[in-house]
């Protein structure tokens, strides 16, 4: 046997129409609304009626009815206010989860946001097979930049490098702000032989491309490190590779790709 309020078969009463919890209370209220005027025309067909106008609890009827009327404006109100703070706390916590994901200057995914989808990317890759590959980069030299035309500059050179970056990738891959001025690229479906030229694409895009701030052009390269899957590498392990390969990649002069070995 099923307790509780229901339709008789089992079923609470918000899952009866097996909508979403915030379509039950919109429809709760605009049945508050209907039970209303219900009695109210209830009231007025009475009143047209003779036997039960003159009756003597008439007036008290009425009197009750008006109290459950008021009544039901108030939970009217107070149902209209919980729709109003449900949404609210829905869409904050959605702003609260992107801003957690995000980081706030380049508005490119996080470190927190990579290495989420990078342990998806490894489980998707032990279901079914495929590979993935990583490019760590670094913008060079990016201390003298601050240096030589401020902070302010600096940020435009991150936003504006950033968003290279992001339009010159596929929409599936992903371009995450690992930290400071350096950016790890996950691309899904790729060799390492592919993660190369598209190592090599960015590089010539961001040499050839100098970015305009208040009366100056300051020109910047990257350095790159290409490491494809290896099966059997952890996440880190992974990150790793692609950073070792960064690392050489600045030790030989900067401004090139390196492959991980």
């Amino acid at each position: 046997m099923t307790g509780g309020n229901g339709d008789g078969n089992g079923n609470d009463g918000m899952a009866l129409t097996g909508l979403p919890r915030r379509w039950a209370l919109r429809r709760g209220t605009v049945g508050m609304m209907l039970q209303e005027q219900k009695l109210q025309n209830w009231l007025a067909r009475l009143a047209c009626h003779e036997d039960y106008a003159d009756h003597p609890l008439m007036d008290e009827f009425r009197a009750l009815a008006d109290e459950h009327m008021k009544l039901m404006r108030q939970l009217t109100k107070i149902a209209k206010i919980s729709d109003r703070m449900q949404t609210d706390t829905r869409q904050m916590a959605r702003a609260l989860h992107a801003a957690s994901q995000t980081d706030p200057l380049t508005e490119l995914p996080n470190r927190r946001h990579m290495i989420e989808r990078l342990e998806a990317e490894l489980c998707r890759v032990g279901r079914s097979g495929g590979g993935f590959a990583l490019i760590m980069l670094d913008i060079d030299h990016f201390k003298e930049v601050n240096d030589a035309f401020g902070h302010a500059a600096g940020d435009v050179v991150l936003v504006e490098t950033a968003g290279l970056l992001r339009r010159n990738l596929r929409a599936h891959d992903l371009c995450a702000r690992w930290g400071g001025e350096e950016f790890l690229i996950l691309l899904p479906d790729t060799d390492q032989l592919q993660a190369e030229m598209v190592a090599e694409k960015l590089r010539q895009i961001i040499a050839h491309r100098p970015i305009a701030h208040q009366e100056h052009s300051i020109s910047v390269t990257l350095s790159l490190g290409v490491a494809a899957y290896r099966q059997g590498r952890s996440a880190d392990a992974c990150i790793q590779a692609a950073d070792d390969a960064l690392y050489i990649a600045k030790r030989a002069g900067r401004n090139r790709w390196v492959a991980a070995a």
